[in-house]
């Protein structure tokens, strides 16, 4: 039997599932100079000694690089301005942003000293010959916010030092909600999330024709404007994905129904997954001699809580957004602990000949790990997808009680009768309750009504004033229905839950717990 997901469960409260990218950070590498041998050999082909490097060149580089940011910044207006460490970079960023407005173009620039990855000149060996080898340090980084036509917000990060590792930061959000306003589809967005749609097929359509070729093009630009070495280097510009995260959100139509689900499903998940079940999530299986530990981890934080599983440079997190969407969103560190169906070039030695007499092995097509160039975003994105709806169906074998807890808040809460009187809930540990829920229960009520007479019966110490008043406010808790043009009653389906509730709250806890 087929396990009633979710979504289907909840589905006259939900508009739909909208899935695409969230944070998306890319690492540019100019593989020329990108690692030590590299810029060795470019050195060596300069007739640049490496002792000379470290003393000269690196250091006019170095000028080179923060005089080019500082001459564009001016160009677009805006002036260049030092962050210090206590201050995060977003909340500059907002404010400038609620003062200029949306529009395409530069929206600052930011400078910051930070931790970077440098070269060092080392004597090796006997001979005490100079190598170049990887060192760390900190240097001034160049942070260029702008906001592309496409893209919406982004940012370009540029060290000083060589090698120049850029970083480029966009979001698959900003870049749907363009999408949505060509398309002239009507939506409605809070938090970096959307809250409504009005076309969610139409909108999920849209997040399956993103072109990596098209931000290509706008990473090139911006490195081209930007990055002095660009125009030496330029050429050997790599791109590849450092971080990505991609969202599956569970849109509800209001606010009442998600908070306490969320709550339930959290706290449930947080103590019955296992580190067998991330595995299985991260389309995975379990070995003993795996290096990446499985976790899971549940904080109560300033904007909500949050579930977060993790295995190794992979996470799963689940967490409510202004408390309408449920989002599920899996986050990597390192795209080749994915696999996808791709083109395997084998080693030399390796696989047979595609003809007698061929140079070299032939390509074959097979599941491999994910390579990190940033053309892989559209496969990424279905590998982190599936990541997300294993986790769903996971979650859906839990039946949620929801309903039930709105119906018992319902039923134990006061009411007010018309002529706005004050009408006692029901209270399942105050003896009068239950005893007159025990005497509902009977069978015989069930086919033929109830009356005060029938129940002076079963409850001998209560007069009829009391059964009255007793029926009345039953009656206007909504547990119990009249027959028209006669004093009998029958158990609405709330009442006959309630009743059954009742009965085994008594004789399965109440009772055996005073027995203890």
């Amino acid at each position: 039997m087929k396990t009633e997901t979710l979504v289907e469960r909840h589905a006259e409260h939900i508009f739909g599932v909208l899935e695409c990218f969230d944070r998306v950070i890319l690492s540019g590498t100019y593989r020329a100079i990108g690692w030590p041998a590299a810029l060795g050999q470019y050195l060596h082909g300069a007739g640049i000694g490496l002792e000379d490097f470290i003393k000269e060149h690196a250091n006019s580089w170095r000028l080179e690089i923060a005089k080019r940011v500082r001459a564009q910044a001016k160009v677009a207006g805006v002036e260049v301005r030092q962050v210090q460490g206590s201050e995060r970079k977003e909340e500059v960023v907002a404010k400038i942003l609620a003062a200029r407005g949306e529009q395409p173009g530069v929206v600052c620039v930011l400078g910051a000293m930070e931790r970077c990855r440098s070269f060092r000149v080392r004597a090796v060996g006997e001979q005490h010959w100079l190598q170049l080898q990887w060192d760390t340090g900190r240097c001034e980084h160049f942070y260029v916010y702008f906001i592309e036509a496409e893209f919406g917000l982004c940012y370009l990060r540029i060290p000083t030092w060589a090698p120049f590792r850029l970083q480029f930061y966009c979001n698959g959000h900003q870049w749907l909600e363009r999408q949505m306003v060509r398309a002239a589809l009507s939506y409605e967005k809070a938090d970096n999330c959307f809250t409504r749609v009005v076309d969610l097929v139409a909108a999920q359509s849209l997040v399956k024709k993103f072109d990596p070729r098209r931000l290509h093009r706008v990473l090139e630009e911006a490195a081209a404007r930007w990055v002095s070495v660009h125009e030496r280097f330029g050429s050997s510009l790599h791109w590849s994905i450092h971080q990505a995260e991609w969202s599956t959100d569970i849109l509800f139509k209001s606010r009442r129904i998600l908070p306490e689900l969320f709550h339930e499903i959290a706290r449930t998940a947080a103590m019955e997954v296992n580190s067998q079940d991330i595995y299985r999530f991260m389309g995975k299986k379990p070995r003993a001699n795996s290096k990446a530990e499985a976790a899971t981890r549940l904080q109560t934080l300033v904007q909500g809580t949050r579930l977060k599983h993790s295995l190794g440079a992979n996470t799963l997190k689940m967490y409510d957004k202004v408390e309408s969407v449920l989002r599920i969103e899996c986050t990597t560190l390192d795209v080749t602990t994915f696999t996808h169906h791709r083109k395997v070039e084998p080693r030399q030695s390796e696989g047979p000949l595609t003809q007698a007499g061929s140079s070299g092995p032939a390509a074959t097509m097979k599941w491999a790990p994910m390579r990190k160039s940033f053309y892989n975003l559209i496969a990424l994105g279905r590998a982190m997808s599936a990541c997300n709806r294993r986790y769903l169906a996971y979650l859906s074998q839990w039946r949620d009680h929801t309903k039930e807890r709105h119906a018992l808040r319902a039923i134990t809460a006061s009411h007010r009768d018309q002529k706005q009187r004050s009408v006692r809930g029901i209270n399942f540990f105050r003896d009068e309750d239950l005893l007159f829920l025990q005497a509902l229960q009977r069978g015989e009520h069930q086919i033929r009504g109830v009356t005060n007479r029938l129940l002076q019966s079963h409850l001998p110490d209560w007069g009829a004033p009391k059964i009255g008043r007793a029926l009345r406010r039953f009656r206007i808790l909504k547990l119990l229905k009249p027959v028209a043009g006669k004093r009998k009653y029958y158990p609405t389906p709330r009442g006959e839950t309630l009743i059954i509730a009742g009965l085994q709250l008594t004789e399965r806890i109440i009772l055996p717990a005073l027995a203890a």
